[in-house]
């Protein structure tokens, strides 16, 4: 019995070794996977913008032409009730507070708004005569588009309540004052985007040159016309000027004022003269003007000879006797 368990034991070793022997061998272990290919992100435009859109160009002090460049403090606050208009038609999903404010300003200062209602309507006529109403409804489609741009509403929108506590806040007398300070507010958002879609162009320019040789992209779209620029402020109905034209109110005056003797004038034979005329040859030498009858004027600028320099040669003229 026991023999016969030592020998059941070695068949099952050698059983094992074949079945082991008959086993497929394990797999190579994989190879080393490559890098992870990170794909360039191609620059988007800011705010959800629309790709290829035209911005304005820069005027010399380094900001975009908009239609609110150079206007006349009336033409302001005009433009500021239109961007608070557009802001009481366009923000409702960040409240209700611009729509009020603008009902409020509507009635607080209804009258200087028509006021200067009236004077930018008097400007426009000044300036183009029956073609004022066109011109001005032109000027006006393009503010109210400006500050209705879509990717712009919700920095404006804030900007655009703040502005209008501050309007409510302000006495009426005080809004022509305050008019281009709160127009400049107004339009720093769109200011920053234009400057920040600018940057996406010069981004998206730089990563076709690295990335993109076979992607078709508009780096530099056509940049948006001028805007039409508002008429400055015409005089009021009834003004009168006070000079002919500008240049009578700063010309100079007329060399006889400086005391110089009129052809018409008879020279006077000085006291103990025989009478006799005054030869033909004869200069009439001018008398120096007085103190009381003199022009006052800025003094002449001083003028320095060059170190080392010789002095001009001047003749020596007699002074003009004063017959005292």
């Amino acid at each position: 019995m026991f023999v016969s368990r030592r020998l059941l034991g070695r068949i099952s070793l050698v059983s094992l070794a074949v079945l082991a022997a008959c086993s497929t061998p394990p797999p190579p272990p994989p190879p080393t996977p490559p890098p992870v290919v990170v794909p360039t992100v191609r620059p988007v435009p800011p705010d959800n913008a629309a790709e290829g859109m035209s911005i304005p160009t820069k005027d010399e002090d380094g900001k975009y032409l908009t239609a609110n460049r150079g206007v006349t403090s009336n033409t302001a606050l005009w433009h500021v009730r239109m961007a608070l208009n557009v802001a009481a038609l366009n923000c409702d999903k960040y409240g209700a507070t611009a729509r009020n404010q603008y009902n409020q300003i509507l009635s607080v200062h209804g009258q200087v708004l028509k006021t200067a209602n009236a004077a930018v309507d008097r400007n426009y006529k000044v300036a183009y005569g029956n073609a004022a109403i066109g011109s001005r409804e032109r000027l006006n489609t393009v503010v109210y588009n400006f500050f209705a741009l879509p990717p712009v509403i919700k920095h404006f929108c804030p900007v655009a309540v703040t502005v209008g506590a501050k309007v409510l806040s302000t006495p009426s007398s005080q809004l022509l004052l305050m008019a281009p300070k709160w127009l400049e507010e107004l339009e720093k958002p769109f200011q920053e985007f234009y400057a920040a879609y600018e940057d996406y162009l010069r981004r998206l320019a730089e990563w076709q040159s690295r990335f993109g040789a076979t992607v078709t992209v508009i780096v530099s779209p056509t940049p948006l016309p001028p805007p039409p620029k508002p008429p400055g402020e015409a005089p009021p109905p009834g003004w009168q000027p006070s000079y002919t034209s500008a240049l009578e109110a700063t010309a100079p005056p007329p060399d006889d004022a400086a005391g110089t003797v009129p052809s018409s004038s008879t020279v006077q034979p000085l006291p103990g003269a025989t009478g006799a005329e005054v030869p033909s040859s004869a200069t009439v030498q001018p008398l120096p003007p007085s103190s009381s009858s003199a022009i006052s004027g800025p003094p002449a600028p001083a003028r320095t000879l060059p170190e080392n320099s010789a002095p001009p040669r001047l003749e020596v003229q007699p002074l003009p006797t004063t017959g005292e």
